[in-house]
């Protein structure tokens, strides 16, 4: 097993980094700042950091087919131009009282997977939901707390699902033609870790990299759950993964600050210098592309 160090972006630091995208078409990663309510995009080979604003609150962000991206505002989805522009909102007709969105994927067939996360504590009003190019939805797992990373195998047949409170990565047989779950396996025990899973992506080579809120780690797992390697950051609240550049090995790594979890924090709320930094990291390992929503 190997160990890896990442290093910081210069003046990447934000509240709450989530949602890690690579968009081949620009060349450049994205992430959301959830509690900030923007979107960053930062170019690798230039150093280049750019920052749009959303309003209070951006959980999500994944690519279109037809251009630009669809994102989650706490309630909506909505769809963005390739400037980042507002073209349409889609209301999902839930109380932000009780549910707001949180993390999301796009699967092999072009549907969007949005998990709700609930807003109670221990409520369980969480939900996880599979829209398809019309956003019509229907719910694929109820009873969630905190919903999380979700990603897919490289041939689609295996979906990996994250609800954090459980501190376990869900495995399902999948469908990637017709983007439907069809049968549920052994999943993944990761609550001998310090913290909680959060975000998620899978690789070239069919394993598993989970960033791990509260012990500042990406740990990479095999699809039956060996631990295989971990990436750390200096702070404690590793929140999301993904890997791109131009050779697909570059990874990026967002946290949050530390006083979202005073119990996880490495240091005082004053030294801690890391806290809310976006991190990149070379591997010699490939990752994959993301899908591209159809709607």
């Amino acid at each position: 097993m190997a160990i890896f160090e990442a290093s910081p972006i210069p003046g990447a630091r934000f509240k709450l980094g989530e949602g890690t995208l690579w968009d081949e078409r620009s060349n450049r990663f994205l992430w959301v700042d959830l509690l900030g309510g923007e979107i960053a995009e930062y170019a690798p080979e230039s150093g280049d950091l750019r920052v749009h604003d959303f309003g209070d609150f951006v959980s999500y962000i994944g690519k279109r087919r037809a251009g630009g991206y669809i994102i989650a505002l706490g309630d909506q989805l909505a769809l963005i131009d390739n400037d980042f522009v507002l073209e349409k909102k889609i209301d999902m007709g839930i109380d932000i009282e009780l549910l707001r969105t949180n993390d999301g994927n796009i699967d092999p067939s072009g549907a969007l997977w949005m998990g709700l996360a609930e807003v109670v504590p221990n409520s369980k009003r969480g939900e996880l939901r599979r829209y398809d190019r019309y956003f019509n939805f229907t719910t694929e797992r109820r009873n969630v707390q905190i919903s999380n990373g979700i990603d897919w195998s490289l041939d689609g047949k295996i979906m990996y699902y994250i609800d954090s409170a459980p501190r376990e990565i869900s495995r399902y047989q999948f469908d990637p033609i017709e983007g439907a779950i069809l049968g549920e396996l052994p999943a993944i025990d990761v609550s001998d870790v310090i913290g909680v899973p959060d975000g998620m992506c899978t690789d070239s080579i069919g394993n598993l990299w989970v960033a791990f809120w509260g012990s500042g780690q990406v740990r990479n797992y095999s699809p039956e759950g060996d631990l295989l390697n971990i990436v750390k950051v200096p702070t404690a609240l590793a929140t999301c993964a993904s890997f791109g550049g131009s050779a697909m090995q570059t990874m990026l790594i967002t946290t949050a600050r530390d006083e979202y979890s005073p119990e996880y924090t490495f240091a005082s709320s004053n030294s801690d210098t890391f806290d809310g930094m976006c991190f990149t990291v070379e591997l010699p390992v490939v990752g994959k592309m993301d899908n591209f929503f159809l709607g």
